[in-house]
């Protein structure tokens, strides 16, 4: 009997904490992010209230306590006050513009104490005792912040990060979360998705009742685990948030739940192993994990012990997914799977005339009825060139199924068929064509891809036009070699099975070979590829030896196949000297644990040049950035360390860093009190300014400044705190790049 009563009562405590809590603004009650976001290489662990676009708005404790902690720096949270409640939780507000005026004074002191912008406080708590509502500062848009707004996390006792909207905030919402896409990942050697091994992405479909339905029953087989595409949306406001909560039903049972309620900081770094990280890096979406690969850490908000990897017995079975966000409000999605083993068709011509094309569908491998047919065409060069052909006809004969289309469907195309069997079992494409081909295998240009996956690795070939061919790689160095047979899954594409990472191991060539009524060509491309894994440290290196991947014990969540591309066609570098080939570090799309060290070499005639960078291309911005390099100029070799697979590459940066205006300007009169702040904001072309104090320095009447600067405006400022005399000053400042191109600036300005 009071087992329930105390489950209520735990609950109602979080209620009334999060009732009790107070808003620390009157800015606003809306914010632009929320607790968990992803962030790939880590999790957003608060929520950024927003402040009208503006500075300078009263901040207010959100319970009562003390300040236990002040700091400022010039990335990260900026400048930023920790409470330590009677709760015991903690609250952090970051990213403020100043403090109230008796931590200002103590702020002040502690950078004099310092002699430093740079402040990391402690208190007791006898020191700043605050009550819910006191003023404790301003907001801003310090750090590493995009706009003004405030940055407030809530933490426990142990100061790990809780979601502010389920422990302290009671925010009303009545908008469901919003669901897109669903993913199916392939997860074992034999694992295929509607016939295909590679992941399958299909998008969903609200009916009138709200819930989303997958498009058709899908065709699985082995293990594989399921992602879907969502977010989180609010009232009055177009901001996209996460979610909540997400549930995975199989026939009823719960086989996964991700909720989005603690994330220690110590696993923050692991935000990339709960998404799909390569559709994500591919720029396909962001799809969160609704199961977890065993070689992965645990984190907290994956709530059951199993992993939802899926492993379904033959038939049919009902997938129910539950999205909620914190209010409760919740998405569902319904559909089906269907569990069949791998099928394989022929296909006959059995009718023509002027009209119409008769083709017999016949089962070969798991040779169960064919119900149905889906039907693409493709032009000889490997386009589709309309949706699906919709058949005239369709008859059941025996086993078979006989379809008929219009003739002029079947013209100037290969058409490309898959059948579905009598469980929904998905076939593999056959390509059936009443072209007379006008090339042959040698007459066409094969291209190769590799992609690897979390449980092996893929050969994809591509052919420039249309040849009948059967086509095989042979993996191979000096002495033994290895041949495997290739897939057609498109009229010009084929791929292989899925390997072991191993085949490819010490492989010095990929050799292709196409061959067709006798006639046969093979293209050999060159690779140096090794296995790592992790706990081991292993150094890779790239065909033409220039450039080299060292993997350390940390680097790896599971083990993987590394190699280098010497790629063609690569982003243009607009700035700077570009003074080597640029190198694609693969698997491009593989998530890390932690870092990994990159070398290039460069020519001898370079030894002497200065300021020479390792840089990486940003794909979601669009841009080269410089990675800190250090360059051993008696091995002529420069190194750095990177978190991602990235394309890298050697640019000298010989372009100091710009300073755009100021404030006060050159020659400027001002009245006393228009001078109450200095505002510098500069610029720099290529390697970037580094957000420490080592890069700066500031000096006004010859007095040092401790100066503040945000590295996303790129604006250096510096509050005054008393009145300048009348009369002429002087304002000195310096500005040195990343690879130390330095520019300095002299600024006469008079007060009256």
């Amino acid at each position: 009997m009071n087992q329930p009563l105390l489950l209520l009562s735990l609950f109602s405590g979080v209620l009334i904490f999060g009732q009790s809590a107070r808003w620390p603004t009157q800015a606003s009650r809306s914010f632009s992010s929320n607790f968990g976001e992803n962030r790939d290489t880590h999790f957003h662990m608060g929520i950024d209230i927003k402040t009208r676009g503006t500075i300078g708005h009263e901040v207010y404790a959100t319970e009562d306590g003390y300040i236990s902690r002040m700091v400022s720096n010039y990335n990260g949270y900026g400048k930023a006050l920790y409470l330590r409640t009677k709760s015991g939780r903690e609250i952090l507000y970051a990213h403020l513009d100043k403090f109230k005026p008796v931590l200002e004074k103590v702020w002040r002191l502690q950078q004099a104490k310092r002699k430093s912008y740079i402040v990391n406080a402690n208190f007791s708590p006898r020191e700043f005792q605050v009550f819910k509502g006191d003023l404790i500062g301003y907001s801003g848009n310090s750090g590493s912040s995009f706009a003004p707004h405030i940055h407030l996390e809530v933490r426990n006792r142990n100061s790990e990060p809780l979601n502010p909207l389920a422990y302290a905030f009671d925010m009303p919402d009545k908008v469901k979360p919003v669901v897109k896409n669903i993913a199916l990942i392939p997860l074992s050697e034999n694992s295929i998705v509607n016939a295909s091994p590679l992941i399958q992405t299909f998008p969903l479909y609200r009916d009138r009742s709200g819930i989303y339905n997958f498009p058709d029953t899908i065709s699985v087989f082995g293990e594989f685990g399921i992602a879907i595409e969502t977010h989180d949306k609010r009232q009055g406001s177009n901001n996209k948030y996460q979610i909540y909560k997400a549930e995975l039903f199989v026939d009823g049972t719960k086989k996964f739940e991700l909720k989005y309620d603690k994330i220690p900081f110590s696993k923050t770094n692991m935000a990339n192993t709960v998404i799909e990280y390569g559709l994500k890096r591919k720029k396909k979406g962001e799809y969160q994990k609704l199961y977890r690969m065993p070689e992965h850490p645990k984190l907290d908000i994956q709530v059951l012990e199993e992993s939802g990897i899926l492993r379904l017995f033959p038939g049919f079975h009902s997938i129910e997914i539950k999205v909620y966000d914190v209010n409760n409000n919740v998405a569902i999605i319904k559909g089906m799977v269907t569990s069949a083993f791998p099928m394989s068709i022929g296909v006959e011509e059995i009718l023509r005339n002027d009209m119409v094309v008769t083709l017999a569908l016949s089962p070969k491998r798991g040779g169960m009825p064919i119900r149905d047919a889906i039907i693409y065409s493709f032009t000889p060069y490997g386009h589709t060139n309309r949706d699906k052909i919709e058949y005239v006809h369709a008859e059941r004969v025996k086993k078979n199924l006989h379809i008929t289309l219009d003739v002029n469907d079947t013209e100037g195309s290969i058409l490309q068929i898959i059948a579905v069997n009598q469980l929904g079992g998905i076939s593999e494409p056959f390509h059936w064509t009443v072209l007379k081909p006008e090339y042959s295998v040698i007459d066409v240009l094969p291209t190769v891809d590799i992609s690897s996956t979390e449980r092996g690795i893929f050969f994809q070939v591509e052919l420039n036009k249309y040849a009948p061919a059967r086509a095989k790689i042979k993996l191979s160095n000096n002495n033994t070699f290895q041949s495997f047979p290739l897939n057609q899954i498109q009229p010009n594409v084929f791929l292989s099975n899925l390997l072991p990472y191993e085949n490819a191991e010490g492989a010095k060539y990929i050799d292709v070979e196409l061959s067709d009524k006798g006639l046969s060509r093979e293209r050999r491309f060159h690779i140096h590829s090794k296995v790592a894994e992790p706990k081991k440290e292993i150094t890779v290196v790239s065909v033409d030896k220039k450039c080299s991947v060292q993997i350390l014990p940390k680097t790896l969540y599971q083990k993987n196949l590394i190699w280098i591309e010497k790629i063609k066609n690569h982003p243009e570098v607009k700035n700077g000297f570009h003074l080597s080939p640029v190198y694609q570090l693969q698997p491009f799309d593989l998530a890390l644990n932690s870092e990994f060290n990159v070398g290039i070499k460069y020519d001898f005639e370079l030894a002497e040049h200065s300021n020479l960078g390792i840089y990486f291309y940003d794909n979601k911005e669009g841009e080269w950035v410089f990675s800190k390099t250090q360059n051993n100029k008696k091995n002529q070799i420069l190194t750095s360390s990177l978190n991602q697979f990235d394309a890298v590459t050697v640019i000298q940066d010989l372009e100091p860093p710009l300073v755009l205006n100021s404030h006060p300007s050159e020659g400027g009169r001002y009245k006393n009190e228009d001078i109450k702040q200095i505002r510098i904001f500069i610029d720099d072309k290529l390697s970037g300014i580094e957000p420490e104090e080592q890069s700066f320095e500031l000096k006004l009447n010859n007095q040092p400044l401790y100066l503040a600067y945000q590295p996303i405006k790129k604006e250096v400022s510096y509050y005054i705190d008393r009145p300048l005399k009348n009369g002429n000053h002087k304002i000195n400042f310096s500005v040195k790049d990343r690879v130390g191109n330095k520019s300095t600036h002299q600024i006469i300005f008079s007060v009256y």
